[in-house]
């Protein structure tokens, strides 16, 4: 390394020297009136994240893409972050949720030449970690953070300063603040308990008055878990928004709860026991339009967190949210994934195409899932870890 670097720097002292010379010499000629070139702006189009590392020390690097058509991928364009990290956008910008004390929330933006460059950041002292980021509009973002401290802040995306706090004490304690969805005037936020309760709690937010309207529970299905990476509430067209529980560390089966458009309360006429229907313990929901979703299965539980970090336990399975049915694997030919302790997401990227993480023993890649036909191919290799978040830019 310091050998190539030596190298560089006599080169560009040489060409350097050349040029000044060469400039000397032709002065006299050097009224041409030309006009140098503009400088090359890069489009970008998407940002990626990749976790490397291995046992507790982790990093993340994020990056610019202008297009999604490279075969692989790695580090070598990338900005470190330092932690663990998933990544979200208001479409302009890319935002890092990470995990690891003091809990800290990075916006980033994209130079000319497609560089990712810290902007601002939010530290929340005595919080070990983000738990996920809901952003709105331009001036308004919440954000939950737990480990230590939990608490709901609202955030102005554009400055990055913290705007209000929205008290959930009520709620009980003991929980983790986890996955969120806006719906009309109101802010569903998931409550993690880890099968304490063995029942399933959303805290539903008034957002005219920030304040906390009401809690709501259902005990046929429990632990509202997800990862940095994960998600587990989506909105269908109609605005019902569908839950999905793990059941972990209680005697529930995983399930998903429904809250249809409109209301505030579990509807009691809706239940997907997913266990029943998969047989497994599930973890994850993403829903792509007509009843068609997917979530992971767990073959193995006692690897859930992949203590066992030779044998990845995770599958993605499809399912109907509409008519409650397990439609099956989403691709046999798919390598197992660790999901709960290293990735798991999918990323709508057209009316066609939704994109998904596999982190695994052999490969870490970004697959390619087509609706219609239901064709899964390998999209893009990693050549520098797992990636852990694709967004899109404006």
């Amino acid at each position: 390394m310091k050998t190539n670097t030596l190298k560089k720097a006599a080169h560009i002292l040489f060409t350097g020297f050349i040029f000044t010379t060469i400039s000397i010499l032709s002065g006299c000629k050097s009224d041409d009136n030309s006009i140098p070139p503009e400088e090359t702006t890069v489009k970008i189009n998407h940002g990626l994240a990749i976790v490397s590392g291995a046992g507790d020390v982790k990093t993340t690097f994020i990056q610019g893409l202008t297009n999604l058509n490279n075969s692989s991928i790695d580090n070598s364009s990338s900005t470190e972050v330092g932690q663990f990290s998933s990544i979200y956008s208001d479409g302009k910008s890319m935002f890092t949720a990470g995990f690891g004390a003091p809990a800290t929330m990075k916006k980033f933006v994209f130079d000319k030449t497609g560089k990712a460059i810290l902007d601002q950041e939010i530290i929340i002292p005595g919080s070990n970690s983000f738990s996920s980021l809901e952003i709105l509009n331009e001036t308004t973002g919440y954000a939950t953070v737990g480990g230590g401290i939990s608490k709901v802040i609202q955030f102005n995306p554009t400055t990055m300063r913290i705007t209000g706090e929205i008290n959930l004490k009520d709620a009980g304690d003991g929980l983790f603040y986890s996955d969120m969805i806006i719906r009309d005037t109101y802010l569903f936020i998931t409550l993690n308990d880890f099968g304490g309760s063995g029942i399933a709690k959303i805290a539903v937010v008034d957002l005219n008055t920030n304040s906390l309207s009401k809690i709501i529970t259902d005990d046929r299905t429990a632990t509202l878990f997800n990862t940095l990476t994960s998600e587990i509430m989506t909105a269908d067209a109609q605005g019902d928004i569908y839950i999905q529980a793990s059941g972990l560390f209680s005697d529930k089966p995983s399930g998903v709860l429904r809250i249809k458009a409109g209301e505030t309360e579990f509807d009691k006429d809706y239940f997907f026991d997913l266990k029943a229907a998969t047989g497994k313990t599930c973890f994850g929901l993403y829903h792509f339009g007509n009843g068609v979703a997917c979530t992971t299965i767990s073959e193995n539980d006692d690897n859930f967190f992949g203590t066992d970090g030779a044998n990845p336990a995770f599958r993605y399975r499809k399912i109907n949210l509409s008519n409650t049915t397990d439609l099956g694997d989403l691709e046999a030919s798919l390598p197992n994934t660790f999901a709960a302790s290293r990735t798991s997401f999918m990323k709508q990227v057209s009316e066609e195409e939704v994109l998904f993480a596999i982190a695994g023993t052999e490969e870490d890649a970004l697959y390619s899932f087509e609706i219609s036909s239901g064709t899964v191919s390998r999209k893009m290799k990693s050549n520098s870890g797992y990636i852990t978040g694709l967004i899109s830019l404006k």
